[in-house]
């Protein structure tokens, strides 16, 4: 049986027919985009998510469309296929600053709730001894680079919330697209795996605050974090003041990656981290966080 008969026969498609497109079958009721999975783990976590993202926060995404026994796939071979409305070349134009924060708000709430295969549960709570293992390991490779991140280290304890790890849950972030569907927007998102909290969300924040007037970024920032519950504001804020962007170019420079470049863009990236915290007035005082 091939892909054409499989769909009509297990979503009861009249016709299904394949065409050029990528991944992408016309039927009797419009036209439907396939996803082929191989890992059902993470093909079960998309469907999960997927499903409570829109029933939760009633923002419309690519979710499964179900087969006649209320399936969200089939099987065929050793993969996995789903199928979904097909919503085409319509991109929204840019979000306002409230919806901004409160599509991450969204995001944050359902990761919270959506069962994660352990394969995927990263850790988001900052490595700080292993970070330091990684920087003595450059000493002598870059001493100039070395001397710089050590002497940064008691600013990188006074941003550390000690011995409190951080929950913030992962999620689907990566390689989605935001289009417009009758006046509404419509998360398409990818198949990627999770990916992890302190990445999706710190990098977003930071994007915002790159790319937005000071007005814009605070409403966007306050609609995230009145958007979720007091755990996550908690979290959501340790991981902005956390300095990850140490780490990451502690990491870079272990693995060879040692430009003047990518100096620079690390003291960018703290000089920016160091706005963003200041603009926010956020603060870690007696293990705990506040947003003022």
């Amino acid at each position: 049986m091939d892909v054409a008969d499989l769909l009509g026969k297990e979503f009861g498609f009249e016709q299904v027919s394949l065409l050029d497109e990528p991944k992408t079958v016309l039927t009797n009721v419009g036209k439907k985009k396939l996803t082929y999975w191989r890992e059902r783990d993470l093909l079960e976590y998309h469907l999960n998510f997927r499903d409570r993202f829109f029933s939760q926060y009633g923002i419309l995404c690519n979710r499964m469309i179900r087969t006649l026994d209320g399936d969200g796939y089939v099987q065929y071979g050793d993969f996995y296929i789903t199928v979904h409305d097909l919503v085409e070349e319509c991109y929204a134009e840019d979000l306002y600053p409230e919806m901004k924060g409160y599509l991450l708000a969204a995001l944050v709430g359902t990761a919270k709730e959506t069962p994660c295969s352990p394969q995927y549960a990263y850790s988001s709570t900052f490595p700080y001894r292993e970070t330091l293992t990684a920087l003595a390991s450059i000493k002598l490779l870059y001493p100039k680079s070395y001397t710089l991140l050590v002497n940064l280290i008691p600013e990188v304890k006074k941003r550390l919330l000690v011995d409190q790890p951080n929950i913030l849950p992962p999620a689907p972030y990566g390689g989605y697209r935001l289009k417009r569907v009758m006046g509404q927007i419509f998360f398409e998102a990818s198949d990627a795996v999770p990916l992890p909290a302190y990445k999706w969300i710190v990098n977003e924040i930071q994007f915002w605050f790159k790319t937005m007037e000071t007005e814009s970024f605070v409403k966007s920032f306050s609609a995230l974090i009145n958007g979720v519950d007091d755990e996550m504001q908690a979290y959501i804020i340790q991981s902005v003041i956390e300095p990850w962007e140490w780490r990451s170019c502690i990491l870079a420079l272990q693995q060879g990656s040692h430009s003047d470049q990518k100096i620079k863009q690390f003291q960018e990236e703290w000089e920016a981290t160091r706005n963003i915290i200041d603009t926010l007035q956020l603060s870690i005082s007696d293990r705990r966080v506040s947003y003022e």
